[in-house]
């Protein structure tokens, strides 16, 4: 768990120095890392749902129409219905996220995962409600956001205090490996109060919810000339551009007009991926020498 420690800090680093130095950039240089660090996180999907039910009816075929199929509808609901797609989507993030958070705990337990899951969400918009109203502008109307800001603020400062209490007593009581997972979330936190929302979320989406997720298909990059299979990469790279679409409905020279179109995008590559790799570690164990 080095290499995971030294990428959140790093990352909480850098984007806490280019924050002070150029705050719009900074904004626009987390969504950026989180499009080309974050979407390909998902790529191994469909390896990933072929060997989940490889004894289930189901062709490869019959897999990639019903994964094509979720993309569709969710991205298309957050597009077309966004005070709809959008509450449904930060849902299902949240379910996702505590489910990663949950295995990160030793032992696993579904409170305290469930807390850091959900305000890896919550934190970034309830801390820094400003911001976080400009970007949510298409998917929430400013008078519905307005009326829910205070109770959000407070839960948001509540949370963080009781996140705050919980890390410093496990990094007090742990050593080893556990107190390096505690360490990274303290980084995270630190990240979620002092950065704006999408540079502070980046910092734990990219720097341990992508990174373990990429570790735990690790043994899948064998036999790859290049250290991943092409598939992972073509996958990555159509991912990438399935933004592009958007710009027939969103200017991209506008910030939230960008992280509109990429929310849009992510909530419907989020609802399949959250499917496949819901208990994949237990489902499906790696594999060696998986051919590319």
């Amino acid at each position: 768990m080095k290499g995971g420690t030294l990428l959140v800090l790093l990352l909480f680093v850098s984007l806490t120095i280019w924050w002070s130095l150029a705050p719009g950039w900074a904004e626009w240089g987390a969504l950026a890392l989180m499009i080309c660090a974050g979407i390909p996180h998902g790529s191994f999907d469909l390896r990933v749902a072929n060997a989940k039910w490889r004894d289930a009816p189901l062709s490869h075929k019959k897999i990639v129409a019903l994964y094509l199929g979720g993309v569709v509808g969710m991205g298309g609901l957050c597009v077309f219905a966004p005070l709809i797609g959008l509450p449904l989507f930060l849902c299902i993030s949240a379910i996702h996220f505590s489910e990663g958070e949950i295995h990160a705990t030793t032992p696993p337990s579904n409170l305290v995962g469930t807390a850091y899951g959900v305000s890896a969400i919550l934190l970034p918009i309830g801390l820094h409600t400003r911001e976080a109203q400009v970007y949510m502008r298409y998917f929430v109307p400013p008078e519905i956001f307005s009326s829910i800001e205070r109770p959000l603020v407070f839960v948001s400062y509540a949370l963080a205090l009781l996140l705050g209490i919980l890390i410093s007593a496990s990094l007090i009581s742990t050593k080893g490996t556990d107190r390096a997972e505690h360490l990274q979330r303290l980084i995270c936190l630190c990240a979620w109060i002092i950065l704006p929302p999408l540079s502070g979320f980046a910092v734990w989406f990219i720097g341990r919810h992508s990174l373990k997720h990429l570790q735990s298909c690790s043994e899948m990059f064998a036999g790859s000339r290049f250290g991943v299979p092409l598939d992972f990469a073509l996958i990555s790279i159509l991912a990438i551009l399935g933004l592009l679409p958007f710009a027939l409905r969103f200017d991209f020279s506008r910030i939230e007009d960008l992280f509109a179109a990429s929310i849009c995008l992510i909530a419907g590559l989020t609802l399949p991926h959250m499917i496949v790799s819901h208990r994949m570690s237990e489902i499906v164990p790696p594999r060696r020498n998986t051919p590319a």
